[in-house]
């Protein structure tokens, strides 16, 4: 009989081409498009803003590393995605400091003491983002934006926040995440199509939700984070009906403007509960990790 030798290893198990550092790179280049639209249509102050938070995150980890007498990850790129996102949900008149404690708070608290990248439980840019606005809520003025007209809501105008300014550019970056296989279509596309359906029935306009351009950065940007949404694949259906359901209710019924980013949350805390409902395949796509 041959003799087999059994190698026994940590998890995890499942093996995949794609690299955090890859994943990371692919999500940094699709960030460019609304974050050079933010840029563009707000100002240069955009530019400060998503300075602030980048050297927040990079720092935070850095430091915390270092205290923990850990390795660091910043190689990844993790940190500087994590910073990114963080100042496309901020509004333009964030105080820079202010946009450095919600990175910090991002890294440090939901990224780092739950023991790093793959382990956070909610997405850290948007709690860090909802940790500074309960804080300093008063400091943070969101401007709204200056036309209702649809062509322009489209393609870009100031007001919001500041990864809000061009519904194209955001679709065009999460397009791209999609056809490089970072993420896959069923959470956006989910999100996106509960959006229309409630906008254009409950709120008899279409362009409510179908042109809110937070809608969509949280559909391709947020509620795609691997570590904290659904593993199922009908899991993830259901958790991006959930935020998809609870996001047109905070804005078109409440009418908070920041109301996808709670539902993000909120998903995000339910997504173990939906798993334990179904027992069918786990997706092992690597999804982007903001």
């Amino acid at each position: 009989m041959e003799n087999r030798i059994l190698t026994v290893a940590s998890s995890p198990h499942i093996k995949s081409s794609l690299r955090v550092s890859t994943i990371m790179r692919d999500v940094l280049i699709a960030l460019l498009l609304p974050a050079i639209a933010g840029v563009y249509f707000n100002g240069i102050e955009g530019l400060y803003l998503i300075a602030a938070t980048i050297a927040s995150a990079v720092v935070s980890e850095l430091v915390f590393s270092k205290i923990m007498r850990r390795p660091h990850t910043l190689g990844d790129l993790s940190a500087v995605v994590t910073g990114l996102v963080t100042a496309l949900v901020l509004p333009l008149s964030t105080p820079l400091w202010v946009a450095g404690i919600s990175s910090l708070f991002a890294i440090i608290v939901v990224k780092c003491l739950f023991g790093g990248l793959g382990q956070n439980f909610m997405n850290p840019a948007v709690t860090g983002k909802i940790f500074v606005a309960t804080a300093y809520g008063r400091l943070m003025t969101t401007v709204p934006f200056s036309s209702d007209d649809a062509m322009t809501r489209l393609i870009g105008q100031a007001g919001g926040n500041l990864g809000e300014a061009s519904v194209a550019a955001i679709i065009i970056g999460g397009i791209y995440l999609i056809l490089r296989g970072v993420i896959r279509a069923r959470i956006p596309v989910t999100i996106i199509i509960i959006s229309f359906l409630y906008s254009a029935i409950f709120l008899g306009d279409v362009t409510v939700l179908g042109l809110n351009a937070s809608v969509y950065l949280a559909a391709f940007f947020l509620a795609t984070d691997y570590a904290s949404s659904a593993t199922t694949n009908e899991g993830k259906l259901v958790f991006a009906a959930v935020i998809g359901v609870l996001g047109s209710l905070f804005i078109g019924k409440s009418g908070n403007a920041e109301g996808i980013y709670y539902a993000v949350i909120l998903g995000n805390i339910f997504a173990p509960f939906i798993d334990t409902f179904f027992k069918g395949k786990v997706d092992t796509k690597k999804e982007a990790n903001a």
